[in-house]
C-alpha cells in the first residue's frame, strides 16, 4: 500500500468516525468534507466518492482483524488467554462496526468487498476451530461428532451478527456492556462441552482467577 497523504489519513479518520456513529448509508462525502472543512472537490481530488473511502477502510479493517484472527492459528493460547482474546476480537470489530450493520446491502452496493468480506469469514470459522481444537487436545472441552465444526460455524456467525440482534433488540448499549455481552454469549456457547462439569460461574472464576 503506498504511503497515504496526511490529508487522506484525515478524511479516513473522519469517515470512520462518521460511519460508525451515525450509520455508513447517511453520510455522503459532502458531510465528510464538511466535517473536516475542506472543499468536496478537494475530498474528490483524493478519493472519487464514498466508495472508494469504504474500500480503503475495508482494506485497513482486514489487515488488522487478519492479523487478530490468526494469532490462535500459529500459536496456541493459554487457558485464560482465549477469554481475553475474544475481547479482543470484539473491539476489533466494534472499532469498524459500520461493516456489521448491514453487511448484505454493503456488498450488493459495493461489491468489490464481497469476497474479502467472505474470506474474514472463513477466517473466523478457521479461528474458533483452532481456539476450540486446543481446549480439546487440552482436555477442557469434549466433542461428539461433528459437534466441534458446528460450534465453530455458530461462533462465526456470533461474530459477524452480535451487532445486528444487540441493535435490533436493544438500541443503543453502552460500549463496554454489549463487548461484555458477545464475550458471554460466547462462552456460553462453549460451556456446555466444559469437560470437568463445572458449571459457567466455575469456569468465569476459574478464568478470572487465573488472571
Amino acid at each position: 500500500m503506498t504511503e497515504r497523504s496526511e490529508t487522506k489519513k484525515t478524511i479516513l479518520r473522519t469517515a470512520q468516525a462518521l460511519f460508525n456513529n451515525e450509520g455508513e448509508q447517511t453520510v455522503s462525502s459532502v458531510d465528510i468534507a464538511s466535517v473536516i472543512g475542506i472543499s468536496p472537490g478537494n475530498l474528490y481530488y483524493h478519493y472519487k466518492g464514498k466508495d472508494p473511502i469504504i474500500r480503503e477502510l475495508f482494506a485497513d479493517f482486514e489487515v488488522e482483524l487478519r492479523q487478530v484472527l490468526s494469532a490462535p492459528i500459529n500459536e496456541p493460547l493459554a487457558l485464560q488467554d482465549n477469554w481475553v482474546y475474544l475481547y479482543i476480537i470484539f473491539e476489533e470489530i466494534w472499532d469498524f462496526r459500520f461493516f456489521y450493520r448491514n453487511p448484505a446491502e454493503l456488498v450488493e452496493r459495493v461489491p468489490e468487498l464481497r469476497g474479502p468480506f467472505s474470506s474474514l469469514l472463513t477466517l473466523k470459522e478457521r479461528t474458533a476451530f483452532s481456539l476450540l481444537s486446543d481446549l480439546e487436545e487440552d482436555g477442557h472441552l469434549d466433542f461428539g461428532e461433528g459437534e466441534k465444526a458446528a460450534l465453530s460455524a455458530r461462533l462465526a456467525q456470533h461474530f459477524t451478527f452480535w451487532l445486528q440482534y444487540h441493535q435490533l433488540r436493544e438500541g443503543d448499549v453502552p460500549t463496554k456492556a454489549l463487548i461484555d455481552r458477545g464475550v458471554y454469549q460466547s462462552l456460553a456457547m462453549i460451556t456446555p462441552y466444559w469437560a470437568h462439569g463445572e458449571g459457567f460461574a466455575e469456569l468465569l472464576r476459574e478464568v478470572v482467577d487465573g488472571e
